[in-house]
């Protein structure tokens, strides 16, 4: 009888997640998506976005001065002068004889003045990495999103496919037991009034019905484990709205351009350009300001008196000077280049594909949602003429009249387009949050820009 549509219905993405929380909240669409927006999944990206900040911070740190300093302490050695120009010290060489303490400290302080581009591109790439990162970000929010309407509408319309049948299985038992009633009178020549394939053909249809509501309370089942694993509600139900269609015209066309993913991309292929560029730089040398000071003091060491003498043990001075750094080594720099400029060729093809795949999941959406919205109708229509039908057959068995071909025939069409109609309700709604995905309006933040 081909109502196997029923158990078919909820199959596409119920997502994975779990956690608790208290007494069994009646969650709206809304509520569900916010709460799938808070989902550990939404905190790991969350958190791949403040490490690709940090990246910026460190980027950004490498324009600052940076200072290195020592310092050390241990016994003097005891090293007097015999003359008074002190050209001859007791002892001459190396003696274990100390006085007292040396100690001693020196600072580097090192300014970039100008690096030929290493720390400019560093901070582009980085910042471009940043933009990636958050785009990703949303596009998991997107997707959560998406799970998190599949849940809901999911378990609506199996609880309204539930509730159709378990109307229907009323209806047919009642009619199962007029049969029976009837089953006994003779027509003319003393021939049952029901025959007993009449009677067998609603048992068979009755039986059909309990086998789909079984199904129906399994997909049920299924889709409030969804919906709990997607909030991270162990005990979370959806409100008693009715399921219907969402209120949303169709649009003309539909685009990718502001996908998340094609958003990470491109910034992606930006940031690898610009780490090809920070290779190319390292040929050149960096110029810096660099300062340092340096003092020292061995309690047992004589002064020499003469400022051209020296004495690694008293001393103390600083100075600046404008310096220059530069390592030679083209050849491993050469392969370093040709290795990031592979890798921005990669990254701009990865981004072309992800342009690509937007569009496409752009145009099916769009795709889905038509040929949705246009079921949508044809079912609500084929649906009514079916009630109307099995009304009628109602009211003809009331009468006696109806044969029990007419009543399994319109319960069938009706079931089937109760059944199709809730499945594309279903697609519908879907297919409506799956284009604000495609158009961008889900971030990590919050669900809309």
């Amino acid at each position: 009888m081909r109502l196997f549509l029923i158990g078919a219905l909820l199959v596409p993405g119920l997502a994975s997640l779990h956690s608790g929380a208290a007494a069994a909240p009646k969650l709206t669409l809304e509520q569900v998506i916010a709460k799938a927006l808070a989902s550990p999944r939404a905190t790991m990206a969350d958190s791949d976005t403040a490490g690709a900040q940090a990246r910026v911070d460190e980027a950004d740190a490498a324009r600052l001065p940076r200072a290195k300093a020592t310092a050390f302490g241990t016994l003097s050695p005891e090293i007097q002068c015999i003359d008074a120009p002190c050209t001859a010290t007791d002892p001459k060489t190396f003696a274990f004889h100390f006085s007292g303490l040396f100690g001693g400290a020196q600072i580097d302080i090192t300014q970039p003045i100008y690096t030929f581009g290493k720390i400019s591109h560093a901070r582009s790439a980085a910042r471009a990495g940043l933009d990636a990162q958050r785009a990703l970000a949303d596009e998991a929010a997107g997707d959560l999103a998406v799970d998190a309407t599949r849940a809901y509408w999911g378990l609506k319309a199996a609880r309204e496919l539930g509730g159709m049948l378990d109307d229907g299985i009323d209806e047919i038992d009642k009619a199962l037991q007029g049969l029976d009633e009837r089953g006994g009178k003779a027509k003319g020549k003393g021939k049952p009034e029901v025959s007993i394939q009449d009677r067998q053909r609603i048992a068979v249809l009755l039986a059909e019905a309990k086998v789909q509501r079984a199904d129906a309370s399994q997909a049920e089942a299924e889709a409030l484990s969804g919906l709990r694993a997607v909030t991270g509600i162990a005990d979370a139900d959806i409100d008693d709205a009715q399921l219907a269609p969402i209120d949303r015209t169709l649009p003309g066309r539909a685009s990718g351009e502001h996908r998340p993913q094609a958003v990470a991309a491109r910034t992606g292929a930006q940031a690898a350009d610009e780490l090809a560029e920070m290779a190319t730089s390292q040929y050149f040398p960096d110029v810096a300001v660099v300062a340092s000071g340096v003092v020292a003091s061995a309690h047992g060491v004589t002064q020499p008196p003469s400022l051209f003498a020296n004495n690694p043990y008293n001393r103390a001075g600083a100075g600046v000077v404008l310096g220059l750094s530069w390592t030679l080594e083209p050849w491993t720099v050469a392969a370093r280049v040709d290795k990031a400029r592979a890798d921005a060729r990669k990254a701009r093809s990865q981004s072309e594909l992800a342009a690509i795949g937007a569009r496409y999941d752009a145009d099916s959406a769009l795709a889905d949602a038509t040929a949705a919205h246009d079921k949508v109708a044809a079912a609500s229509q084929g649906e009514q003429a079916a009630r109307t039908w099995v009304a009628s057959v109602l009211q003809a068995e009331a009468f006696g009249t109806a044969e029990a071909k007419d009543l399994a025939d319109a319960y069938i069409a009706w079931f089937q387009m109760r059944a199709r109609w809730a499945q594309a309700v279903f697609q519908w709604n879907v297919a409506v949050v799956r284009l604000d995905r495609a158009a961008g309006e889900f971030h990590a933040a919050g669900r809309r820009p």
